[in-house]
């Protein structure tokens, strides 16, 4: 009788300790396999990271923030940058971003990376000129690497209900391993 009461409560301890670790990675980190060169110099192929899917309003999200959107025109989470918030004028002239009218830098990009990426695509510019208007309650996202990004630019704007966390942590492999801010 007492191996039997001892093996009840083990599998309602085991059946605890399952529901708490789905609803820890469901609710407050979701884990993200990286898929693609998108981010790459912050974020590479195959990175694992830990998201942060806590808090997740539109007064959350700043500028710069690493977010997980679900993308309903490619059917699967992205993991992109925000570089627009909503009702702001996204502009981008020579490879330098305007806010609004003014000059924003992205001090997140690796120089060296730009350049040779720039060299090795055979172009004169890392992210392509153009201006956007961004919707009220909208964010605009881009990947870090420019030339090899499906963000915004192609997909369109993102509504608060598509983000699915902000802001984490890479933390596989073991020499990747950063904050995503």
């Amino acid at each position: 009788m007492e191996n039997k009461k001892k093996y009840f409560i083990s599998a309602i301890e085991m059946f605890i300790v399952f529901a708490i670790t789905i609803c820890v990675f469901k609710f407050v980190v979701i884990p993200v396999r990286i898929d693609g060169n998108s981010m790459e110099n912050t974020l590479h192929d195959e990175d694992i990271a830990l998201i942060n899917a806590i808090g997740v309003k539109e007064e959350n999200i700043q500028r710069f923030d690493v977010v997980v959107i679900y993308s309903d025109v490619l059917d699967e989470k992205i993991i992109k940058r925000v570089i627009g918030l909503p009702g702001e004028t996204i502009e981008f002239k020579n490879d330098v971003l305007y806010v609004n009218g003014k000059e924003i830098k992205q001090d997140f990009l690796d120089e060296q990376f730009v350049k040779e990426s720039k060299l090795n695509y055979n172009a004169n510019y890392f992210t392509e000129d153009f201006k956007v208007k961004v919707g009220q309650g909208e964010f605009f996202v881009m990947g870090d690497n420019r030339l090899r990004s499906t963000d915004s630019r192609v997909l369109g704007t993102f509504k608060i209900d598509d983000i699915i966390g902000s802001k984490g942590a890479v933390i596989f492999p073991f020499s990747d391993i950063q904050w995503l801010n």
